[in-house]
């Protein structure tokens, strides 16, 4: 009775969210940077669908090389939708996805892609 009182309120509106979980035939890291030992990050900017689907992926990443593999990891992953009253509903969402060549650092690769 009480999800349902929720998703009914005039308005409410929750956001997509990533629903967890991994797809390792989609998200191979890029041989040449494999090769090369390095690491990137991308700011990605995605549009999901009321389906949870991955309808659109674009974005900006350190090194040119890490784009094409990010939007093809990212469209294979299932989000769960966001809603507004209760209806599933198309969502604009701004991610960062990191690739790191080496054990992970305490820095965060995508802050020299933040502009002041």
């Amino acid at each position: 009775m009480g999800l349902a009182q929720t998703s009914s309120t005039p308005g409410k509106k929750t956001e997509a969210q990533f629903a967890g979980g991994y797809r390792p035939d989609a998200c191979r890291y890029p041989k040449p940077a494999r090769d090369k030992q390095l690491s990137g990050c991308c700011q990605m900017d995605l549009e999901i669908g009321p389906d949870g689907g991955v309808l659109s992926a674009d974005g900006v990443c350190s090194d040119p090389i890490f784009l094409e593999p990010t939007v093809r990891c990212l469209t294979a992953q299932d989000f769960i939708p966001a809603t507004r009253n209760g209806q599933p509903i198309r969502d604009l969402q701004h991610l960062e996805y990191e690739w790191r060549a080496t054990t992970p650092s305490k820095t965060n690769l995508c802050n020299k892609l933040k502009t002041s």
